[in-house]
């Protein structure tokens, strides 16, 4: 009977209680991705882009930020405990986990000795990781990427958050690329979320643009849409999300 009602308290706690698994400043990158234009967007709410003066140092990174975040959560355990290696040896381990695909179904976890998370971790391996996580030109040219061109049916949008709500029930982060076409498209982690009158979702958002604060991404369930909020890259409102990082043609 006791362990019934456990059971029963356990699946009847809010979403946003049961979804720890993943936490922001344990489970993400202590650096930041960053643009290759200067962006900005005016009192009026109007995004003007312009060339930088200086290129950026650490840009064009947002598909590899999140799928590296993923892979490290599925793939990488953490153990403060153990010495710590070589900085030689933290590369091979960086590459070994970063070479294992999202999608696969691999249980057997890489050790990363010295380090309590991934937030740590990149905290004195930020040149490390930014050297060994991956090139960023093969995200341009990835198969998936025509979707942000075209229209998008609100029944796939209203299917994306059901499958996202989910996955979400079962603590298991995901990545959604989202686009305004032509001027905004970007990747995010939404990995927490609560229910609220009427079928609308909201999700506690990664963003690799914003390393160190939350983001928000709100499913309204009327419209079939989602709106993400303001950043300084986009003015905020409606955008398309698209599901990647599912099979090599995501």
């Amino acid at each position: 009977m006791l362990r019934l009602l456990l059971a029963f308290a356990i699946l009847t706690l809010p979403t946003a209680l049961r979804a720890r698994d993943f936490e922001l400043h344990r489970d993400t990158f202590a650096f930041s991705n960053d643009t290759a234009f200067q962006y900005g967007v005016d009192e009026q709410g109007k995004l003007h882009i312009s060339l930088r003066k200086k290129p950026a140092d650490f840009a064009h990174r947002c598909f590899v930020l999140t799928r590296a975040v993923l892979q490290f959560h599925q793939f990488a355990r953490f153990d403060p405990k153990q010495p710590r290696l070589s900085r030689d040896e933290y590369r091979l381990r960086i590459k070994q986990i970063c070479r294992i695909p999202v999608w696969s179904r691999r249980t057997e976890r890489i050790v990363i000795p010295g380090y309590a998370n991934l937030h740590s971790f990149s905290a004195a391996y930020e040149g490390l990781l930014k050297e060994n996580l991956g090139n960023w030109l093969p995200s341009y040219f990835r198969i998936g990427n025509w979707r942000m061109t075209m229209g998008h049916l609100r029944c796939g949008q209203a299917a994306a958050a059901r499958w996202l709500s989910a996955s979400l029930d079962r603590s298991q982060p995901r990545a959604l690329y989202l686009a305004r076409f032509p001027h905004m498209n970007h990747v995010v982690i939404p990995y927490a979320q609560q229910r609220e009158p009427g079928g609308n979702l909201s999700f506690t958002v990664y963003d690799p643009n914003y390393p160190n604060e939350p983001s928000w991404l709100f499913y309204r369930a009327s419209e079939r849409s989602f709106e993400f909020e303001p950043r300084w890259y986009f003015p905020g409102g409606r955008v398309n999300v698209m599901r990647v990082f599912l099979s090599p043609f995501h």
